[in-house]
């Protein structure tokens, strides 16, 4: 399964055209990328470029997401969810050892999100209204739960305090503090239409953005929940929206199970609504998932890594240039 690399003008380009991946993650040293799917997992060194490492797995339901530890010392850890399961596997020496399975859900996982502050912890949700938190270390069951009405689409940890994490169902937005028991502390009405992402900020602990089916990227502050503080309106349903790594900017995508020719990733700047700021072209079919890659040492460009239903692996490069139009301050106008 070599891939075939070629620099262009933006980015690196391999091609994978007998893998059938249905979730990318990239770890958190910016090593490697986990291509996931029904047959295979396929592991991809980011450095060096070479051929990828490739696991066959034996299943009849593809993998739903994927992600690697957020913690230096546990980089070669990473949990997939598939239906109902969750599966935890330690990347060394070339091979995938499965570490523990999890299971508790009555439905289909719908996100996973390792804890950014306890390297043992992962949060699992699903439509069948609980969120979990599982230990890897004991695995037969959920160290916490907290149940809903509706079904939870996503579970995001708060990337500056282990005091709160959020879950979506349908438009609305619960915050939670584990602390507090099975009762949200914040209720936030953020959309008509169905939140398909959700991303804290990096630095503001009471900061998010949310995605939703109505074509619209909210930006959100927790101590004025009643309206956004922003609002962009993308013209077609916005599936991922995500921060930048530096500045004020916010990269999307566009649902792809639309295949409406919409193909790009979008730079936006909250003080521009009207128009994103840079658009990333170049995958000939819907882009999957994209994620941001781990400056490295000495660099001053940020690697943004994105899977497409194209089946090719695309590494852009944000150069000083196009980080600038992210670090430029805008009011807060309330929508």
């Amino acid at each position: 399964m070599a891939g075939r690399w070629s620099w262009s003008t933006e980015n690196l380009v391999s091609e994978f055209k007998d893998l059938q991946a249905s979730a990318m993650a990239v770890d958190c040293l910016g090593n490697w990328c986990l291509l996931a799917g029904r047959k295979n997992l396929a592991f991809v060194n980011l450095n060096k470029l070479s051929p990828s490492i490739k696991v066959t797995r034996q299943s009849k339901w593809d993998i739903g997401c994927v992600q690697w530890n957020m913690h230096a010392s546990c980089a070669y850890r990473f949990v997939t969810a598939c239906n109902q399961r969750l599966d935890v596997f330690d990347f060394r020496d070339a091979s995938a050892a499965h570490l523990c399975s999890m299971k508790a859900h009555s439905r289909t996982v719908s996100d996973i999100d390792w804890s950014p502050f306890d390297v043992n912890v992962v949060a699992s949700c699903s439509v069948d209204t609980f969120t979990y938190f599982w230990d890897v270390r004991d695995a037969k069951k959920p160290v916490k739960y907290f149940q809903t009405v509706t079904g939870a689409y996503q579970v995001k940890w708060n990337k500056v305090t282990n005091n709160l994490f959020a879950t979506t169902h349908d438009g609305d937005v619960r915050i939670w503090d584990p602390r507090k028991g099975n009762t949200p502390i914040q209720y936030i009405a953020a959309h008509p239409s169905k939140i398909h992402g959700l991303d804290w900020s990096n630095t503001d602990q009471n900061k998010f953005v949310t995605a939703s089916q109505d074509c619209t990227i909210r930006l959100w502050d927790c101590n004025s929940p009643q309206r956004s503080e922003a609002l962009i309106n993308s013209g077609s349903p916005v599936w991922r929206a995500r921060y930048t790594p530096f500045g004020e900017g916010i990269v999307s995508v566009v649902v792809p199970q639309l295949r409406r020719g919409e193909n790009s990733l979008y730079l936006w700047h909250p003080s521009n609504q009207q128009a994103p700021v840079h658009t990333f072209m170049g995958h000939k079919d819907v882009i999957q998932e994209f994620q941001w890659r781990k400056q490295q040492e000495g660099a001053v460009d940020h690697h943004l890594v994105t899977w497409s239903k194209d089946q090719s692996l695309r590494i852009w490069k944000v150069d000083p240039a196009l980080q600038e139009v992210s670090t430029v301050s805008f009011s807060n106008t309330f929508i």
